[in-house]
């Protein structure tokens, strides 16, 4: 009789234990390299997003899984279930997916210039004679995405670079060596990757190109988990706000909460 009994509650304590290893699950999260939103998994810090995404899966018992990958690649292993969230997503990149209620940050891009030209945007006409350096399967707005989708074979209006590694870093390489003359790239972004290369003085914004947009975290439309995952992103950083813990993370990154000027 004791051996049995001990026998059950082996059993019932095995269950439990593949029961608690089932509820914490690890989230996969994928995205391209997009400072200070997200960047390499190879250097610290990871950026702001995926640190809150880890703030709040481990509140809640989970882990994340996180590795980059071309943004247009990941959209699409996200959208198949492949994986269960993109970050540093706007509405438009992602339709169909589950959004969290609340958002993530705001994204406003610019153009920019190096410092000894006289280009400046004046409408989307002004562009032409310009060779403008874009993100693969980026989406900007609708008027630059029409532009670009135009002249995307056109090398003389439109230099594409691969959203795979440093895209960013690329695309200003671009504008040094002079292969390209105008790029258009996220404020936050540009200011990072301009002062990691030093060349504040050198490639200076030359008008913004975009009104601001919320960015979010974005999960799979393919599995239910997706949206319980958006509920979960939603209800955590609410909580990170109250806290003050999401204005911790985000001093470390220079930036400041996105909320106060919405």
């Amino acid at each position: 009789m004791v051996a049995s009994t001990i026998v059950r509650r082996g059993v019932f304590l095995a269950l439990c234990s593949l029961s608690t290893g089932a509820l914490a699950d690890a989230i996969s999260i994928r995205a391209d390299e997009w400072l200070p939103y997200n960047g390499p998994t190879t250097k610290k810090p990871p950026g702001y997003m995926i640190e809150l995404a880890e703030k709040i899966a481990v509140a809640n018992g989970h882990t994340i899984s996180y590795a980059t990958m071309p943004w247009d690649d990941a959209v699409a292993a996200v959208k198949r279930g492949a994986h269960d969230c993109v970050v540093g997503a706007l509405k438009s990149d992602a339709p169909g997916f589950a959004f969290p209620n609340e958002t993530w940050g705001m994204s406003q891009s610019a153009f920019y210039t190096l410092d000894d030209t006289k280009w400046r945007y004046n409408g989307i006409d002004s562009l032409a004679g310009q060779r403008l350096a874009v993100i693969e399967g980026y989406s900007y707005s609708d008027e630059v995405d029409a532009y670009i989708e135009k002249f995307k074979n056109d090398p003389a209006r439109i230099v594409v670079i691969s959203s795979a590694g440093r895209a960013q870093m690329n695309a200003v390489s671009r504008l040094i060596s002079k292969k390209a003359d105008v790029l258009v790239e996220d404020i936050n972004v540009a200011k990072q990757t301009i002062g990691k290369l030093n060349l504040g003085g050198r490639v200076v914004m030359a008008d913004v190109a975009t009104e601001p947009e919320p960015l979010y975290i974005a999960c799979t439309p393919a599995d239910p988990r997706g949206k319980t995952y958006a509920d979960l992103f939603s209800t955590g950083i609410a909580k990170l706000r109250a806290s003050g813990e999401l204005a911790e993370i985000l001093d470390k990154y220079n930036l400041s909460d996105w909320a106060a000027t919405e």
